[in-house]
């Protein structure tokens, strides 16, 4: 059997465009049973764009150091992979879990293919800080502090940081996560737990009690 190629139109994307909202979960399953029962191409396009941004963004996140490029071409292979796997998704399944659980696993292997460690960026270099209270996620609420916030999450282990990401910069619940990542809930609990403890140390300064 000839191998499936998808048009390559499927994953054109502006710069400076941005995905549709993600607002009606329901929608995603339809379009995605679609896909799952006749390979619809024009169902999986729509839900290429709504979360082409959103994987990334999470390439990024996951991957310190990337290129814009290559966090594209990581959300491509996401795609691709998604497609290849359509009739892995399960009927009345919630989409949004399932695809990120592709691209996770794509970018953990990424990380152990390039062997890469973690970036460390000496936090003190950057701009005087600005005080913020409750805790590091409450950096994500500050664009001076976003670099600074980025360079710590891009220091934790790989397992901490998918869940911190998946958490707080992509808004999954914990069933979610969970899902996305093949962990139990409350090992899920535990990392996110461990992942703002490592965060808090690392930008204590930089936060108010």
């Amino acid at each position: 059997m000839a191998e499936l190629v998808l048009p390559p139109r499927l994953f054109q994307y502006r710069a400076g465009s941005r995905d549709e909202s993600v607002s009606d979960g329901s929608e995603d399953e339809s379009l995605a049973e679609r896909v799952r029962s006749s390979g619809d191409v024009a169902a999986f396009s729509m839900l290429v764009i709504r979360y082409r941004g959103r994987l990334v963004a999470l390439a990024r996140r996951m991957l310190p150091g990337s290129s814009s490029d290559e966090a594209e071409d990581m959300a491509q292979e996401a795609f691709v992979a998604a497609y290849a796997k359509r009739t892995s998704f399960r009927k009345g399944e919630p989409f949004r879990p399932w695809l990120y659980k592709i691209a996770v696993n794509r970018c953990l292997d990424r990380l152990r293919a390039l062997s890469r460690r973690p970036v460390t960026i000496e936090i003190s270099s950057l701009s005087e800080p600005k005080t913020f209270g409750n805790g590091p996620e409450e950096l994500l609420l500050s664009t001076e502090n976003e670099a600074r916030l980025q360079a710590a999450v891009a220091a934790l282990p790989p397992k901490l940081r998918v869940v911190f990401v998946l958490r707080h910069l992509d808004d999954l619940s914990y069933d979610e996560i969970a899902a996305a990542t093949g962990l139990p809930l409350g090992t899920v609990k535990t990392h996110l737990f461990r992942a703002r403890a490592e965060l808090r140390t690392a930008l204590a300064e930089y936060l108010t009690p």
